[in-house]
């Protein structure tokens, strides 16, 4: 069970870092109209748009989840809310200058992190599968770091122990213990 646990969570894991690279994850964010920053229509105004847009994910503000502003790309991000925990949330692109839709797509990414923390399956889930899979991880390492660390040193402690009992038998024979070298 916590082999398949393990598994789980390190594929899902991959997808999620590989999150910018891929279009299916998170929609490529397009650039917006030349302008200054003076020009950029405030994020009500972004609001409105979305809601003028009429899409059945969002009949009311209530679903925006946020309106983030990408000053570089002169791009607002608007994310919805996701409607069901198996589906990914939608995300639109909006240009800050001329308030125009660049792009519409679906954040796969957020579908993916929700399987990663088992959070598609609730709440209780998620607090038990990740807490017991913090623990079985730290229980892994520990047991990893004893499992190398402790057989070197058991030998080390070992030819320390040999190395005093050698000098403690020699010292006992005291200077007769010399005479017995070869010169």
């Amino acid at each position: 069970m916590l082999a398949l646990l393990m598994v789980a969570l390190s594929v899902t894991g991959v997808f999620i870092a590989f999150k910018n690279e891929l279009e299916y994850l998170q929609p490529a964010g397009r650039s917006g109209a030349k302008g200054d920053l003076a020009e950029i229509i405030p994020p009500a105004r972004v609001a409105e748009i979305i809601l003028s847009l009429q899409l059945p994910d969002a009949p009311t503000v209530k679903e925006i989840n946020r309106i983030e502003l990408r000053p570089s790309k002169r791009m607002y991000k608007v994310r919805l809310e996701q409607t069901t925990a198996w589906r990914s949330p939608r995300e639109l692109q909006v240009d800050a200058i001329t308030g125009a839709l660049l792009n519409d797509g679906v954040r796969g990414d957020q579908l993916w992190m929700d399987l990663h923390s088992f959070a598609v399956f609730g709440e209780a889930t998620k607090l038990l599968t990740m807490t017991g899979s913090g623990i079985a991880l730290l229980w892994l390492s520990l047991s990893g770091y004893y499992l190398f660390f402790y057989p070197l040193w058991f030998r080390a402690r070992k030819r320390r122990t040999m190395r005093a009992q050698s000098r403690a038998g020699a010292s006992r024979l005291g200077p007769q213990a010399d005479s017995h070298k070869p010169a």
